[in-house]
């Protein structure tokens, strides 16, 4: 039988064996009935065929506690009934009541077996209350062995159920055990193998690890090594030369932007003081024009030269250049123009010259 309860199933397939083995000693006690003429025994031989097979049938389909109530009632009716109409003799009769408690053994809960024993016993002294007037000649030898011998048939196929039934349930269990060892040997080797996946991936992130922190080292010292290098073209954008020890020569060339013209007023500055030069002289040679812009960050340069004691002296203004910033009208009255730094230098010369006679 097909049921998703488990223990409905074990029940069942023990309830239809056990229905068999009642129809199968019923049909045994056909010969018994027909030597003593009983006719209530052979009416409940002839019924019994169809009945167990339509109790079989209700047990495939799931009604295991029905059926198993309806053979226990059934069973008790025909024990209680039999010697009451006189188809068999309470002596005789009476031992089949520890069918009932079989059959409650192997189909029944613990609880139902304790009320199958409670009705069995009531079901036996009602029977021999109603069958103790009757005059009831003792069984034969015969009957006595045929019902000695079914009976202890019955009671062998009760214990090979049970048999089978531990057997079943022991070999469930063996099987359940096998797959859980099955099962834990799995999530071992399942947790073995994440336990390598995580070591392999803490290793190699472990070596990205070393390998950004290498890869960041050479970005810092490649920045680094690129400071030095800006820094070392600063300087060469805009040296400061000093000739005499109070005399200091700026060259500028290239473009002048907004950065440059910053950079060129605090270094000017920083040198000035540091060397306590008195004479700057910017050349502008290297200039490739010379605006309004260029020319506001010379005058700029000039006058805090002049703030720290210094004179500023501009050179290399070519004729171009100089017609240039006469039309854009610019003024550069603080910074005296010489067309050549040696011009500048010769005047410089003479004029320290003539100071010191």
């Amino acid at each position: 039988m097909h049921h998703p309860d488990e223990d409905i199933r074990r029940r069942g397939q023990n309830l239809i064996t056990i229905i068999w083995g009642l129809i199968g000693i019923t049909l045994l006690s056909l010969p018994v009935t027909l030597i003593n003429s009983r006719t209530g025994s052979l009416i409940n031989t002839i019924i019994a065929l169809p009945v167990g097979a339509w109790l079989i049938v209700l047990t495939h389909r799931g009604y295991v506690n029905l059926v198993a109530t309806l053979v226990i009632f059934s069973t008790t009716a025909s024990l209680v009934l039999v010697p009451v109409f006189g188809s068999a003799d309470f002596s005789a009769s009476a031992y089949y009541f520890v069918i009932n408690i079989l059959i409650a053994g192997v189909i029944l809960s613990p609880i139902g077996i304790w009320g199958m024993v409670a009705a069995n016993l009531a079901a036996l002294i009602l029977t021999a209350l109603l069958t103790q007037q009757a005059n009831q000649a003792p069984p034969s030898i015969l009957s006595t062995g045929i019902n000695a011998g079914m009976l202890q048939a019955f009671s062998a196929l009760i214990v090979v159920i049970s048999t089978l039934t531990t057997a079943r349930a022991l070999n469930d269990a063996r099987q359940a055990r096998a797959e859980a060892h099955r099962a834990n040997d799995a999530l071992a080797e399942s947790n073995a193998s994440l336990e390598r996946q995580v070591a392999e991936r803490t290793a190699a992130l472990s070596v990205s690890l070393a390998e950004s922190e290498t890869h960041a080292l050479a970005l810092q010292d490649a920045l680094e090594a690129q400071e030095r290098m800006n820094a070392l073209i600063t300087d060469l954008s805009l040296p400061m030369i000093p000739i005499t020890h109070d005399t200091l020569v700026v060259p500028l060339v290239g473009a002048l932007d907004s950065a440059r013209a910053s950079l060129l007023l605090q270094r000017v500055l920083a040198k000035i003081e540091a060397q306590q030069a008195r004479t700057l002289i910017l050349d502008v040679t290297g200039l490739p024009i010379i605006d309004t812009h260029v020319a506001r960050v010379l005058l700029t340069t000039a006058q805090a030269a002049r703030l720290l004691g210094a004179r500023s002296i501009l050179v290399g203004i070519r004729p171009e250049v100089a017609q240039a910033l006469v039309s854009l009208g610019v003024d550069l009255p603080d910074l005296h123009a010489h067309a050549t730094l040696e011009q500048a230098l010769g005047t410089l010369f003479v004029l320290r010259k003539g100071v010191s006679a």
